[in-house]
């Protein structure tokens, strides 16, 4: 089941983006605070964020605003199972003129679900403007595929 966040969300929703930073050994901070619990309550306060929740918990979050999806996050023994694809069809629902989004460079995983998904690389960025400080890539999707302004 997908719904709107509630403020008791962002613990587990911070424990699964926490978990994915402890997945890839790549990734250079143990705790960056865009994972922080305050954070996630930032997030649902101030944007659009849906969480998936099914009978073990929550299994993944989206967050997006003004065209920007913010993050997208599965817990991974929830991945594999259509709940990305399903959290990101909710913001494309609600983002009649498209997203765009900034993925790490090495995240390849994400960046060939995103690609899978109708995104296509606008951008290349140094690493200058996220926490990470790690090379990434901008990438949009435009209903119909279509690229607007």
């Amino acid at each position: 089941m997908i719904r709107p966040a509630k403020l008791a969300d962002a613990a587990p929703c911070s424990k699964i983006m926490l978990g994915w930073v402890n997945e890839n050994p790549w990734f250079p901070m143990a705790a960056p605070v865009s994972a922080s619990v305050e954070a996630m309550r930032g997030r649902i306060l101030d944007g659009e964020v849906f969480v998936s929740e099914g009978s073990a918990g929550l299994g993944g979050f989206i967050s997006y605003g003004d065209g920007e999806l913010d993050c997208l996050y599965i817990e991974a023994q929830s991945r594999n199972a259509g709940l990305g694809k399903a959290l990101l069809a909710r913001a494309k629902e609600a983002s009649k003129n498209g997203l765009y989004l900034w993925v790490l460079a090495q995240n390849n995983g994400a960046r060939r679900f995103y690609l899978r998904e109708g995104f296509v690389e606008t951008a290349r960025g140094d690493g200058q403007d996220n926490e990470a400080v790690l090379p990434d890539i901008k990438m949009e999707w435009h209903p119909g595929g279509k690229r607007h302004g």
